[in-house]
């Protein structure tokens, strides 16, 4: 895939650049060569004070969108601008606002968000070694049965596979094509497996199985990312959770009475806020 600098170095360099509807025409300064009755505001939006009206903003992007289709470096300007760039590990689109290549900003984001695994960069590998994701990944270089490996692991299928689908979003693959061997060689390149554990296979086996049926158990992305946050036994039971407040709707409101809030304020900040009490006996 071409960089974000390469695509944006084509667009300039296209021999029909200068040609392009959204540069200013030579005989009406500040408008628009593809359309003189359009502003060169018209791609990005004018510089107002306050929001734009939604009608005059739908006919602005329209009109703009139109001079676009008839641009001889459309394709080349939308390629640029939907191009993704990496900063601080977070991928980003080139131009995340305005209209380019006859796309709205909006429209652009979508299509980010669709393709997204194929241009996120890969997470450092120490985001990938949390102590389940590990088990999982070991029982995985073992076994092909989503089944076997969830038991190897220590966890149910659901978190299996939930911590399957995050080992390869992790480690930039395609999570609708990617096979077992392909997440599984990735992961001995980064260092996280042995090659000479790795049992092979067909070349069939998926990367992710199919989702398992919903239970009533709590979801597995909720269940993994508690254990890979932290495993603390010193912490007591009956601390863990969140603290349930009396039922409003039981109590009478009485003049000059306590509201619960007012009631509860000096005992609630001795209890962590996102851990429940256990109920008296």
């Amino acid at each position: 895939m071409a960089s974000s600098r390469a695509l944006r170095q084509a667009w300039e360099e296209h021999p029909h650049f200068r040609y392009r509807g959204c540069t200013e025409d030579q005989d009406e300064p500040g408008r628009a060569a593809g359309d003189v009755s359009l502003s060169l505001d018209a791609w990005h939006g004018d510089d107002r004070d306050g929001s734009e009206p939604q009608r005059e903003r739908e006919a602005r992007q329209a009109a703009a969108v139109e001079v676009c289709l008839s641009c001889p470096v459309m394709v080349q300007c939308d390629a640029y601008a939907s191009s993704v760039v990496v900063e601080d590990g977070q991928a980003r689109l080139a131009e995340p606002a305005g209209i380019w290549g006859g796309r709205l900003a909006l429209e652009r984001h979508r299509a980010f968000i669709r393709r997204r695994h194929e241009v996120a960069s890969a997470a450092p590998v120490r985001a990938v070694r949390t102590p389940q994701r590990l088990r999982v990944l070991e029982a995985l270089a073992v076994h092909a049965d989503a089944e076997a490996v969830a038991a190897a692991a220590g966890v149910d299928v659901r978190t299996a596979n939930w911590q399957r689908s995050r080992l390869v979003t992790q480690l930039n693959l395609d999570k609708e094509s990617a096979t077992r061997g392909e997440l599984l060689e990735a992961a001995v390149e980064k260092g996280l497996l042995d090659a000479d554990t790795v049992v092979g296979d067909d070349g069939r086996v998926p990367a992710v199985p199919p989702p398992a049926p919903a239970s009533r158990m709590p979801s597995a992305a909720a269940s993994a990312d508690a254990e890979d946050a932290v495993e603390s036994p010193t912490v007591p039971a009956v601390l863990r959770g969140r603290v349930r407040r009396p039922g409003r709707r039981r109590v009478q409101v009485m003049p000059g009475q306590l509201s619960l809030d007012d009631a509860l304020a000096p005992v609630l900040p001795l209890f962590p806020t996102n851990e429940p009490m256990e109920a008296a006996a």
